[in-house]
């Protein structure tokens, strides 16, 4: 039943209370006015009865008393609102005055006759020996009363009727905007937050709109956060768990149940216990007791075990879950984050950093082996071979005219020790160059590349420096001076090329740059195992103990470009 029928129903029943009320009122006055007019015509009608018997009857002895009061009666015929009889001195009738023909064609109904007609009353009178009696008689006075309600009876129908509509009319017109208030409910029961109501022109309607408005406005805002959160909770990468204070979980995100293998149905209201380690254990009582006591776990380094059984290393940090209402800790909620694989690559890179350390420590002192062994050969043999060149000459010098054949023999020996000591000067090239100590980089570099030129006419070789070269230090230059000897060699031995290029050069950063480039064969790198290749290996190792950056770029018929970065 709608508010508009309700309300049309009460105002009808409200304006049938009034009429049914109005209509008592008139009834009853109606029946006091008929009453009223019945009595005073009943006493009227007995007053002039009086007197007319009393005129009839004043002489005893005669003898038409009677009959001058029946043709009295006869010709007064009917009197209003009463009924006239004459009985004779046995009881019979012997006169009635007629009925009355006072609105004889008004029938009022009989409730109505029920309900005005008064009690009716007789006086009776002795007259002589006979007996007259006067009853009230109402109907006149009912048909009368009758004859005026109905007309009054027809204009509060109508009344009624009128209003019934204009109100029905009306209350469908200023209920006309709860139409779009109900289906704004509806639409936001379906799920759309973002309705509102428009301005009302009533103000009580204005301001449900307004208050509407506003409890959209907040619930719009609450299930957006509660929806981003609800992301929030669902696609982070972080393990995401809600437990209570009894340890039992209760909420388990997609990101758990894939670090841990856990599907959420599997281990909801189980407990926490079954991701801790055997020795452990401890943990999930000792969190319990600071989230009860409002205490933040903040970057814990841990481990959980899977289900499958693996162990994990993790950060853990956790809040208290406390209820907004009741003000108490109801719980916790917690993040885990897998840390297994830093935890490796950290490790890794600690072993890195010692083998790289190692490496230094290993070329260093190779580099000093070196060193040593050119100076030995330079101070020691070099001595020696200029020491037997020097006795080879003074022979020859002495025998040559005198024995031709032993002359013959000391310039054998002399070109021999020649040979040999440069030999013995291209070894300790190889050791140690001597110019790297005494003029540096760049004069050593220049003096190899004319070295390998003046070896190898069939190749061009360019060299070119950028930047601020001096004062590298002893480290970085004898390694930049063996990734392009050992390049340099290889590229020899393999490249078949006609050009080399060799650019160092150093930023305003304070980064060194080196790049090695031919245009040889090349190589193919997808099939190229560097670590097999005790070239490339070693100078990858120099350039990582420097903490650089080592690339290989090369493909087949292209040549091969080695490039080595070097920060300050």
């Amino acid at each position: 039943m709608s508010l508009r029928f309700r309300l049309n129903l009460l105002i009808t029943a409200l304006l049938l209370l009034f009429m049914v009320a109005t209509g008592a009122v008139i009834v009853k006055g109606t029946r006091s006015s008929i009453q009223e007019g019945v009595e005073a015509a009943v006493r009227v009608t007995t007053q002039l009865l009086d007197t007319v018997v009393e005129s009839a009857f004043s002489d005893p002895e005669s003898g038409h008393a009677y009959e001058t009061m029946h043709h009295f009666l006869q010709s007064l015929g009917h009197v209003r609102s009463s009924d006239i009889f004459l009985y004779d001195n046995v009881g019979r009738l012997i006169y009635q005055s007629p009925p009355s023909k006072y609105r004889s064609n008004v029938n009022p109904p009989q409730w109505f006759v029920s309900l005005v007609s008064p009690k009716s009353e007789a006086v009776m009178k002795r007259v002589g020996a006979a007996t007259l009696m006067v009853r009230s008689d109402p109907s006149g006075a009912v048909r009368e009363a009758w004859n005026g309600l109905v007309p009054l009876m027809w204009v509060a129908a109508g009344f009624f009727i009128l209003l019934n509509v204009i109100v029905y009319w009306a209350l469908g017109r200023s209920l006309k905007p709860m139409g779009g208030v109900l289906q704004a409910i509806n639409r936001m029961e379906d799920g759309d937050l973002s309705v509102r109501l428009s301005t009302f022109g009533l103000p009580e309607f204005q301001q449900i709109g307004q208050s509407f408005n506003r409890m959209a406005a907040s619930l719009e805002s609450s299930t957006e956060e509660s929806r981003r959160l609800a992301l929030v909770v669902k696609q982070t990468g972080d393990a995401i768990m809600m437990h209570g204070l009894d340890g039992n979980i209760s909420l388990w995100n997609p990101a758990a149940e894939k670090l841990f293998g856990y599907a959420a149905a599997d281990i909801i209201g189980k407990s926490a216990a079954l991701l801790m380690p055997k020795g452990r254990e401890h943990e999930l009582k000792r969190n319990l007791v600071m989230i009860a006591d409002r205490r933040l776990i903040e970057n814990v380094e841990t481990q959980r075990i899977t289900r499958d059984g693996r162990l994990l290393e993790v950060v853990l940090s956790a809040a208290p879950l406390i209820d907004p209402h009741e003000n108490k800790v109801i719980g916790e909620i917690c993040t885990m984050r897998d840390v297994t694989e830093r935890k490796r690559m950290e490790e890794a890179e600690r072993e890195l950093e010692e083998n790289r350390q190692l490496t230094q420590l290993i070329q260093h002192h190779i580099e000093d082996e070196r060193r040593s062994l050119a100076r030995e050969l330079h101070d020691e043999l070099g001595q020696y071979v200029t020491a037997v060149k020097t006795f080879a000459v003074a022979i020859a010098n002495k025998t040559k005219e005198s024995m031709p054949e032993v002359e013959s023999s000391a310039q054998t020996i002399v070109s021999a020790a020649n040979h040999i000591y440069d030999g013995m000067h291209n070894i300790i090239r190889q050791l140690r160059p001597g110019a790297l100590d005494n003029l540096g980089l760049t004069e050593t570099l220049r003096d190899a590349v004319s070295q390998w030129q003046l070896q190898n006419p069939q190749i061009n070789f360019s060299l070119k420096f950028s930047g601020e070269l001096e004062g590298l230090g002893e480290t970085i230059n004898i390694n930049l001076y063996r990734i392009v000897q050992e390049s340099v060699t290889n590229i020899l031995r393999y490249a078949k090329a006609n050009e080399v290029h060799i650019r160092l050069a150093r930023t305003k950063t304070g980064k060194i740059s080196l790049t090695v480039q031919d245009n040889g064969v090349g190589m193919d790198n997808d099939k190229v195992d560097q670590t097999r290749h005790f070239g490339l290996l070693g100078m990858r190792e120099r350039v990582q103990a420097l903490s650089g950056i080592f690339s290989v770029k090369s493909e087949l018929g292209s040549g091969v470009a080695i490039k080595v970065e070097i920060p300050n």
